[in-house]
């Protein structure tokens, strides 16, 4: 939204401040990187732009891709001319690094070499100013931060320093890194965190601890390099690739589109830099070199991928339009010749998994995974010497607190785009296999290998030998405490929403597509945030199950007294809430070639009956809710319905006029239910709750068949509260919600019990009685004071429901539901 907010966290207050203070940022590097991260900035902040190359071609490049990216958004009415102008006008392109003295904030970009590095930051202790600099960040893909930041000669460069890495393509994908090191200050650090979340609207993994290549980075890299020196021919390439396609992509493919130059330059750093202990250090230092001939002699020959000179890399691509590849590289003579499937005879496994997905519904799945660990074929013995190591790392990660369970499937699901995260695999190998059975898969994968002395100590789970010798593998800690899992699933869809806490052997909620902020103890309130904007917010199952973790969450704060209100909204500028998932209408992968595969009615019934369970949880409760959102869509829409009350931001945008046939700029709807137009219903609930709200007929119709903006849902009573300011609307309704959290908890719950009966006027009579009764309402002795005795200083109010029954209302668990909530 272009700018950030507390919701009532304290520790982040400064950071908040700082953050909504930046004028000028300095982007040093122009490359395909320094590119996305620039359009980016231009598209979620108000700040202009310095890009900063000692190129001027690379400078010209630039220019002329946003300028054509902004042609193209005027030309389909995604964004109005003036708007584009005015866009262009905050952009500056220099080779003169004297710019740096008006910025508040310096991002390199440039380059993975440290020599190149030192020399840029070189530059910026020469050129900034410290009075005005904020924090300087570096990309890089392996470098720790402390490595960088010794680079500096000063100490006030040093503790601004933090390394801030975001993924290919940039604005495409949601994963970014934030590492702080030993030099960098607190509050630096607090400013990148909020930076790189509320601005660059970013799932971040912060790590206050330096790691290389941060956690997705080298489990990326290991994934090419633990193949690439098995690669023999074009059919390796396929074939041993084709194991990771299995979790997201074939790790080449996906190289030739990035370029080559991040991962031979991090394969070198990480050849000379990995610590004596890092499983897969000798993946990067074979006889002295980091990575095999072969892709040396791309790099040589300036074969490099889609963006090289030739368009040739591991594979060559056709350029025209979206790149594709149309034939692989043989590194056994250098030629390229046709893609052939992978061997159906060899790799029988993965056409198996491949099949059970497809008749289950699922799209590259746990089960199927584990059906390959298990397999007897060549599948089977490229998944357990291949990705059984990468396994072992990320237990390794968690072993020596480099990374939480949680932070490492978040980064393989969001950055890697994994379909089942790299814990949950390990997860369901554990559940299929125990723990026993799994080290035994692990020592069978040792033996089909003992001919090979690195993949004994990659593979190594006992301590006896290579770099983790002496430190027997986490799953051996795992049986002894009798842990069974890394991560807790969902109540509805066994989805991820917690994670293991190792010292103490608890679950807290970790969760992919929210946010959820505490509640201070003088606010009482808590704020959830829908956090998957790439994709509008959307409902899925995945959410669904987070969704009802955080409310039990609020719930139990609630039963303690140290939480009243809950706030929700949604990241991203607009603040969008779009509606159920439509991926998820389709039982399995949509092909457009097969057409739309129908779920069947059971399952269509449950996604209904799930999501209006987990509303009506938070609806019925005795806790206050209010939304503040933009745009809303559908199942968001929905939502919001169940709330006590909303908050709307006036959207804008391009309109079509049907019956003139034109495109205007004006005022767009913010509740928005098309379902009708695609033969579906409103599945979670609208026209039930928009009666309960006392909308009649008309306007309802209203809503389903024209959209309702803001304005409109205000007269009619929809909403509670319009705003043209999304950071003032999060203000107001912050405020609102923290003067809801006041209700005394048993008159809230009773309040909510008349709203839900309706009049009854003998029972209004009967809960009139109750409610002056101390032995059933203990909070009215506090409440009652504080209206009779204004001149003295009342006491606070104990909002503690443990030991009180509250009318209308069972915490979860009275009602028989384990909700397994640990507090953090």
């Amino acid at each position: 939204m272009k700018n950030a907010f507390s919701f009532g966290d304290k520790t982040i207050e400064a950071a908040v401040t700082k953050v909504n203070n930046l004028q000028r940022i300095a982007l040093i590097g122009a490359g395909t990187m320094g590119q996305g991260i620039a359009l980016d900035l231009m598209n979620k902040s108000n700040c202009e732009l310095v890009i900063l190359d000692i190129s001027e071609q690379a400078l010209q490049n630039a220019r002329k891709r946003f300028e054509d990216h902004w042609t193209r958004q005027v030309a389909t009415s995604r964004l109005r001319q003036e708007d584009a102008d005015a866009l262009a006008a905050r952009v500056e392109y220099a080779t003169d690094f004297n710019k740096l003295s008006q910025v508040d904030l310096i991002w390199e970009v440039a380059s993975e070499r440290s020599e190149v590095k030192a020399s840029i930051f070189k530059s910026i202790e020469q050129f900034a100013d410290t009075e005005r600099l904020i924090a300087v960040f570096s990309n890089t893909s392996s470098h720790t931060s402390a490595e960088l930041a010794e680079l500096f000669k000063t100490q006030a460069y040093r503790e601004r320093f933090l390394t801030v890495h975001g993924y290919f393509p940039f604005d495409a994908n949601r994963l970014i890194d934030v590492m702080k090191g030993k030099y960098a200050s607190e509050s630096v650090f607090a400013f990148g965190v909020v930076f790189a979340d509320q601005i660059l609207e970013k799932t971040v993994i912060a790590l206050p601890v330096d790691h290389h290549g941060y956690i997705t980075d080298p489990i990326f890299q290991a994934m090419g390099a633990i193949i690439s020196w098995d690669v023999q021919d074009s059919r390796d390439i396929i074939q041993l690739g084709g194991l990771w396609e299995l979790f997201t992509a074939n790790p080449f493919m996906v190289l030739d589109q990035t370029g080559h130059m991040p991962y031979t330059e991090s394969s070198r750093h990480l050849g000379q830099a990995l610590p004596d202990n890092d499983r897969l250090r000798g993946l990067y230092n074979r006889n002295g070199k980091h990575y095999p001939d072969w892709i040396a002699q791309l790099e040589t020959s300036g074969c490099t991928g889609v963006n090289s000179k030739s368009h040739e890399g591991f594979f060559a691509w056709n350029t025209k339009g979206q790149p594709k590849a149309t034939s692989v590289l043989n590194p056994a003579n250098g030629s390229y010749v046709p893609i052939e499937e992978i061997s159906r005879k060899d790799y029988w496994s993965f056409y198996e998994a491949a099949e059970q997905d497809r008749r289950a519904g699922k799209i590259k799945s746990v089960d199927a995974l584990i059906h390959v660990a298990c397999a007897d074929d060549a599948g089977g013995r490229a998944f357990r010497r291949y990705a059984m190591p990468i396994c072992l790392y990320a237990l390794d990660m968690i072993q020596d607190h480099a990374a939480s369970p949680g932070q490492i499937n978040m980064a393989t699901r969001a950055g890697l785009r994994f379909k089942a995260g790299l814990i949950e695999v390990i997860d369901g190998l554990i559940n299929h296999l125990t723990i026993d059975g799994l080290l035994e898969l692990i020592r069978r994968a040792r033996d089909e290998n003992a001919d090979d002395a690195h993949f004994i100590d990659m593979l190594d789970v006992d301590g006896h030998t290579g770099p983790r010798q002496g430190i027997p593998c986490l799953l051996h800690e795992m049986k002894k405490r009798n842990l069974t899992r890394l991560l807790q699933y969902g109540k509805y869809n066994n989805t991820p929403v917690a994670e293991l806490d190792l010292e103490t052997g608890k679950y807290h909620g970790c969760y992919m597509d929210l946010k959820f902020y505490e509640p201070s103890h003088k606010d009482r309130v808590a704020s959830i945030v829908f956090n998957s904007p790439l994709r509008g917010n959307v409902f899925n199952r995945a959410v669904i199950d987070q969704l009802h973790h955080a409310v039990s969450r609020v719930l139990e704060m609630h039963r303690k007294g140290t939480c009243g209100a809950a706030l929700f909204s949604a990241a991203g500028s607009g603040m969008r809430m779009l509606g159920a998932d439509a991926r998820e209408f389709n039982r399995g992968w949509f092909e457009r070639d097969k057409g739309y595969v129908p779920l069947t009615e059971e399952q269509a019934a449950a996604s209904s009956r799930n999501a209006v369970s987990c509303f009506r949880l938070l609806q019925e409760s005795p806790v206050a809710s209010i939304g503040v959102f933009g745009e809303k869509w559908g199942g968001g829409a929905e939502f919001t319905y169940f709330l006590d009350q909303r908050y709307d931001v006036r959207a804008f945008g391009f309109v079509y006029d049907s019956l003139e046939r034109t495109t205007r700029w004006q005022q767009s709807n913010t509740y928005n239910q098309p379902e009708l137009d695609y033969a579906i219903l409103p599945g979670f609930g609208a026209v039930g709750e928009l009666k309960r709200l006392g909308m009649g007929d008309s306007v309802i119709f209203e809503v389903f068949d024209a959209g309702m903006n803001a304005d409109r849902a205000y007269q009619v009573g929809l909403s509670n509260g319009v705003f043209d300011d999304e950071l003032e609307a999060l203000r107001r309704g912050y405020e609102r919600a923290r003067n809801m959290a006041k209700d005394a908890p048993y008159s809230r719950a009773l309040f909510k019990k008349e709203l839900a009966r309706g009049a009854d006027d003998a029972e209004l009579a009967h809960e009139t009685g109750e409610i002056f009764n101390p032995k059933k309402n203990k909070f009215i002795d506090t409440g009652l004071l504080a209206l009779l005795d204004r001149g003295a200083r009342t006491r606070k109010m104990d909002y503690n429901c443990a030991d009180t029954k509250l009318p209308g209302w069972k915490y979860p668990e009275e009602n028989g539901v384990a909700t397994q909530i640990s507090q953090d």
